[in-house]
């Protein structure tokens, strides 16, 4: 009996030293510093700047209402074509052209600023050389200059100076000078007094034809 009683202590003691080691395994389970995740920093989504849409610029032809000797109208021109183009030159009256081949026949009325006559083609505008009669009209680059502020009125092309005369766009009363083609005529233009000129050889109108 007293043999039994020694084993069922000893028993009584082993267990409650495993009883213990599986507390303290599971305090220390419960009581373990959880892992925290690092958040991820979100990307911000990249700003979208707006494209502005270019100017758009009317440009029309300058065409002499009368069509005198040439059938197919003289149009205000830029001498040359294409590589050979004379910037440098006065401005013409020359065979209206087809739109396609016209980019030195084609202007805008009040670009930059109001009274100016500019060229897209070549970024520059008519500027009158002289303010009397006789003078050219030449293209430069657009600026305050009072010589490239023209008012267009009843057809007429007029210095916007306020001088006296009043000074306007007129083709030369000559016949047409030919310059190759079939049908390739040119006229000098000048300023002449609006008064005296006929409006035959000043009276303009303004748009885009088929020519």
């Amino acid at each position: 009996m007293k043999h039994c009683l020694i084993r069922l202590r000893v028993y009584l003691l082993i267990l409650s030293a495993v009883l213990a080691a599986i507390t303290v395994a599971c305090g220390s389970a419960s009581t373990a510093t959880p892992r925290l995740e690092t958040p991820i920093p979100s990307t911000p989504a990249p700003t979208q700047t707006a494209i502005q849409p270019a100017e758009k610029i009317d440009s029309v032809f300058i065409q002499l209402t009368d069509p005198l000797d040439e059938p197919q109208f003289y149009c205000v021109d830029v001498p040359g074509a294409g590589t050979a183009v004379r910037l440098n030159s006065p401005l013409q009256a020359h065979t209206c052209k087809p739109l396609e081949t016209a980019e030195d026949e084609l202007f805008a009325f009040d670009h930059p600023g109001d009274g100016q006559i500019y060229m897209d083609a070549y970024d520059l505008c008519a500027e009158a050389t002289g303010l009397t009669a006789g003078f050219t009209i030449v293209l430069q680059p657009c600026s305050d200059s009072p010589n490239q502020r023209f008012v267009v009125e009843d057809g007429a092309v007029r210095l916007a100076t306020g001088g006296q005369p009043e000074l306007c766009f007129a083709v030369d009363p000559s016949d047409g000078i030919p310059t190759g083609g079939p049908s390739h005529l040119r006229r000098d233009l000048t300023l002449e007094s609006c008064k005296s000129i006929g409006a035959e050889l000043s009276n303009w109108t303004f748009g885009i034809f088929d020519y």
